[in-house]
């Protein structure tokens, strides 16, 4: 079972396996200030965020974290305080491993 909404057949369906995260970000609107958000989970292709924001669907975001390069992309869905998104242009293999040894890093840092 998954907490995500459903997804419409015209939707593009999630290729890599995502890894459970839970770290300060920020999350910019095109046309916004950063509103700070915790990335929940992290794939090659998208992230999972929760935030009180209502964005709909196809909105460009990018999200920040710090250590990492910016990540742009769009909203797939948004429900429940949450809001899902795909990066357009995903990282490197190796820039992909570095973001996930810092969040290791940042999560065991915290109390």
């Amino acid at each position: 079972m998954t907490d995500e909404p459903p997804v419409s057949e015209s939707a593009p369906r999630r290729s890599d396996p995502r890894y459970a995260i839970d770290l300060p970000a920020r999350l910019v609107v095109v046309e916004g200030r950063p509103e700070k958000v915790r990335l929940i989970d992290l794939s090659r292709g998208g992230f999972r965020v929760t935030s009180p924001l209502n964005l709909p669907a196809g909105h460009p975001v990018r999200l920040e974290v710090d250590g990492w390069p910016r990540l742009i992309g769009k909203v797939v869905w948004c429900s429940g305080g949450r809001i899902g998104c795909m990066i357009d242009v995903p990282p490197s293999d190796t820039v992909y491993e570095t973001m996930r040894a810092i969040a290791e890093g940042m999560r065991g840092a915290q109390p």
